[in-house]
C-alpha cells in the first residue's frame, strides 16, 4: 500500500460548518460510536463518458440532509444472513481487506439499499471496492461506511423508490463537483473524494476495472490560526 495523501480542506458547508463549530466550542468530545454502512456508486456508459446515479436527500432526514450521495444506508442485523460463500464475495473481501464473513453484511447492505432506494437488484458478484470512510466525529450520527460501485444492470431503470430522496438521477462526476464548488448541490467528503476518482476515468468499465488502494479513512476537525475549520483527510 502507497503512503497516504494528506488534504486539508475548509469546511465550507453551512451545515457541516455549524456542527463543526458546535463541536469545538463543546470541547471537541470522541462523538458517538460509527454504525456499520454500505454506499453504492451505480455507473453507467454515455457518449460523453461514464455517470453515476445520485440522491439528493430531503431536508427532513436526520442525517445528511439535503445532501446529494448515493443510494445506501446502514448494516441491518439480517444483512448478516448472507452466505459467506455467495459468489464474487471473496474476491471483494480480498480487496476490502476483510474475510467474507466480514464483508458479507456491507455486501447484503449494499444489495438491498439500492433495490431499496433506486429499484435496482445488483448482485454481490458485481460490486467493486472504492473506500472505506468514517464520519468526523463532530456528527451527532456517524457511520462507518464502505464505499463501493456497481455497473448498472441491463434492462433495468434506476428511480426514487424509498422516499428518502426529492431529486437526483444520472450524472456525470465532473457536472457533480462544478455544481459543488457553486455551490448549488451539498455533498459530503466521501462523496466529492469519490467523484473526483471516477472524473480520472474515460469508461464505467475501466473505473469497475480499477482495483484502488482501500484504508480505512477517518477525517480530523482542525482550527488554523485565523480560526477557520478545516478536515485533514490522509487518503
Amino acid at each position: 500500500m502507497t503512503e497516504p495523501t494528506v488534504l486539508r480542506r475548509p469546511v465550507r458547508d453551512a451545515g457541516l460548518l455549524e456542527r463543526a463549530r458546535a463541536w469545538v466550542e463543546a470541547g471537541s468530545g470522541d462523538g458517538p460510536e460509527p454504525r456499520p454502512a454500505a454506499t453504492v456508486m451505480l455507473v453507467r456508459d454515455t457518449d460523453a463518458g461514464p455517470e453515476v446515479y445520485v440522491q439528493r436527500r430531503v431536508a427532513t432526514m436526520a442525517f445528511a440532509p439535503s445532501m446529494v450521495v448515493f443510494p445506501g444506508g446502514r448494516v441491518d442485523p439480517a444483512d448478516a444472513g448472507l452466505d459467506p460463500a455467495t459468489p464474487g464475495l471473496a474476491d471483494l473481501a480480498a480487496h476490502l481487506g476483510v474475510t467474507p464473513a466480514e464483508a458479507a453484511p456491507f455486501a447484503a447492505a449494499a444489495v438491498r439499499e439500492v433495490e431499496e432506494e433506486c429499484g435496482v437488484r445488483v448482485e454481490v458478484a458485481a460490486l467493486r471496492g472504492r473506500g472505506h470512510w468514517v464520519t468526523p466525529a463532530f456528527e451527532p450520527r456517524r457511520y462507518d461506511t464502505w464505499i463501493l460501485a456497481a455497473g448498472m444492470p441491463e434492462g433495468q431503470e434506476a428511480r426514487e423508490t424509498s422516499g428518502e430522496s426529492d431529486g437526483g438521477g444520472w450524472a456525470r462526476a465532473s457536472v457533480l463537483l462544478q455544481r459543488a464548488g457553486r455551490g448549488e448541490v451539498r455533498m459530503m467528503p466521501p462523496q466529492v473524494w469519490a467523484l473526483e476518482a471516477l472524473e480520472r476515468f474515460d469508461s464505467a468499465a475501466a473505473f469497475l476495472a480499477d482495483r484502488p488502494d482501500i484504508r480505512r479513512v477517518v477525517p480530523v476537525l482542525e482550527q488554523d490560526p485565523d480560526g477557520t475549520l478545516v478536515l485533514v483527510t490522509a487518503l
